[in-house]
Order: C-alpha cells, then structure tokens, then sequence
C-alpha cells in the first residue's frame, strides 16, 4: 500500500448538521456508517480500535476536535457510498461524471486544502513536516501514538506553512531546480511571508541547513534512500505554490484546527 497524505480543515456548523445527520441515519447509499464501522471492525479485529458512537458524538458537537484516524473513516466512507458507489452505479444509465471526492467532502462540512499525490512526494513533504517540528515541536492530537496523521491548531499548522514557503523558495532561487515563475500575487505572497520572519535569523539558519542537506542528496548517484529528498526540489515548485494557496484559504477567525491525514 503507498502513502497518502491530505490536510483537511472544517465548516463546523454544516458538519454537525449535515454530515452528523448522515453518519447517525440510515444508509447514505448501499449501509450506514454504523455498518460501515462494524464491517471495518470485522476485517481487522481488535486492531480496529474506531468507535462509531465517539466519532458521531465529535462531529455532532465539534468536528474540529476529530482525529487523523477517525477523519479518514468518515471520508472512506463517503467516497464508498458516494464518489465510487452511488454515481459510479448511476453514470452508465445517466451519464454523470463520477464526482471530485473534495466537492463531496465540502458539502458535509470537509474541506480538502491540499491532496499530496504519489507516496515519494508524500514521504517529501512529511519530511519537512518532521524536520519543522524538530526545531519548532508542535501540539499534536492523536487517535493513538500508532496515529500517522494529526490534528494541530490552524496557528501552528500556518507558521509550518510559512516555513514550506521559504525553504521551497530558497530551492528554486538556487537554480538548482528553475521551473517556476509565480505571478506578481504570488510574488506579492512570498514577500510579505519573508518581511514576516526578516529578523528571525534561527528560521533562515534552519532553512539553511536543510537546504545544503537536500542539495547534497540531490548531486548524490541515484540512491532510492534518497528519493523523498530529490522529490523536495523536483517538486518544490508544486509545494510552493500549493502552500500560497492553502496560505490565502485559511481563515485563522473561522478555522480552528488543522488536520493532516497521512496514511501508510
């Protein structure tokens, strides 16, 4: 099985309306939730630690306190019923096109800031996740220490996001990897995230630091150790501009957590 990593951020109130209606109802489309949960419970056994009741009562009162773990159950379960069940039955009769998995998660109140695709670039970008957090340790809620994924507040999650678009951006001003030309807002977004952190000098040393480390790694022969560390500068033009992006949709006043799936 690869890797798959996604950071989600949440409406609360449509969640504890719309998606707590669904996940406590009937069947959404061929089982329920319930049902879902229990058949995941029989494939694993008492490995399977999820609870129906905990999850339905979180996104009932507040979905921004869901974990990674419990977080994936539901979007499994909406993709099962929704993205690859109902529409997929539907769309040789009808011809509908099979749904963007994002647009079904948005309408229950999930928001997909950003899906890492391929589990070398996955493994690249929880690199840095892991690297920040070296320096710069962050609260982390977890279902249990097995959790791969983690739900952190909206303020750390920004100051790592703020990091990303540093580092990738002393990558590609190194001209060690020169395909990205952000346009003047992009441009307008670096600057300001550079003015932010001008005098924080520990910052800029670390970026430094891992920049010199991923440098080597990439002029190193082709090592498959080495693949999460050369995809950080094949793809940091990607990683920049994906971290702009979730940078300019995130809404300190109105999202409150951040969580980061990341399934192995």
């Amino acid at each position: 099985m690869g890797r798959d990593t996604e950071i989600y951020m949440f409406h609360k109130e449509t969640a504890s309306l719309k998606l707590y209606n669904v996940l406590k109802s009937g069947k959404l489309y061929k089982r329920s939730f319930k049902d879902f949960i229990d058949d995941r419970k029989s494939e694993f056994g008492n490995s399977y630690q999820v609870n129906y009741s905990n999850i339905v009562s979180t996104v009932k009162e507040d979905i921004n306190n869901i974990t990674a773990c419990e977080l994936f159950e539901i979007t499994y379960y909406l993709d099962e019923e929704l993205t690859y069940g109902k529409y997929e039955d539907q769309k040789n009769d009808l011809r509908l096109q099979t749904p963007n998995s994002s647009d079904v998660y948005k309408r229950y109140g999930i928001i997909s800031l950003y899906r890492v695709h391929t589990s070398t670039v996955c493994y690249s970008y929880m690199f840095q996740y892991g690297n920040y957090t070296a320096y710069y340790p962050i609260e982390e809620v977890k279902f249990n220490k097995d959790d791969e994924g983690m739900n952190i507040s909206v303020e750390d999650f920004l100051r790592f996001n703020d990091y990303m678009i540093l580092i990738m951006k002393h990558i590609l001003n190194s001209g060690i990897e020169d395909n990205f030309n952000p346009d003047e807002y992009e441009n307008s977004i670096i600057d300001q995230t550079e003015a932010k952190y001008r005098d924080n000098t520990t910052i800029f040393d670390i970026i430094e630091k891992e920049f010199n480390y991923l440098k080597s790694c990439f002029e190193k022969p082709d090592e498959r150790s080495n693949a999460p560390y050369k995809n950080t500068i094949y793809f940091a033009s990607l990683f920049l501009t994906r971290s702009i992006e979730m940078k300019l949709n995130i809404n300190p006043s109105k999202n409150k957590r951040i969580v980061i799936v990341d399934s192995c």
